[in-house]
C-alpha cells in the first residue's frame, strides 16, 4: 500500500480477481477486522458476504463492472465505490473505498 494511503482517511481494501485481499490500509483494518484479528490480507473476501451482496460481488468480478451505492451503519453514512483495477491492462482483480459522509451534504454543479 502507497505510504499516502495508510493513514488517508477512507478505507481502502484491494483484491485480486480470485477475491483474495492483497491490501488493507489502516482505516480498512479498523473498519473490518473482527477484534483481535490484525488484518484479514491473504483471507478471501467472498466468504465474509451474505448471499445477496455474495452474488453481486460475483458479477462485479466476472464482469469487470463497478458497484457504487451508500450504506448507513452504527449510525454513519458512507459511501462505497467498488471498482476493478488492471495491471497492464489486464484485470487484476476490485479496490474498495469506503468513506464516511455527512447525511446531507451540498451537491455542485460545476462548468
Amino acid at each position: 500500500m502507497l505510504d499516502y494511503f495508510e493513514e488517508a482517511d477512507i478505507a481502502v481494501t484491494i483484491c485480486d480477481k480470485e477475491g483474495k485481499i492483497i491490501e488493507m490500509n489502516r482505516q480498512s483494518r479498523q473498519v473490518n477486522c473482527p477484534e483481535g484479528v490484525e488484518t484479514l490480507v491473504g483471507q478471501n473476501i467472498l466468504p465474509c458476504h451474505p448471499e445477496s451482496a455474495l452474488s453481486l460481488l460475483k458479477e462485479m468480478m466476472a464482469h469487470e463492472t463497478k458497484h457504487v451505492y451508500t450504506i448507513e451503519k452504527k449510525g454513519k453514512k458512507k459511501l462505497i465505490y467498488q471498482i476493478p483495477w488492471y495491471r497492464d491492462g489486464a484485470y487484476a482483480g476490485f479496490m474498495e473505498l469506503s468513506m464516511v459522509i455527512p447525511f446531507e451534504m451540498p451537491h455542485k454543479v460545476r462548468k
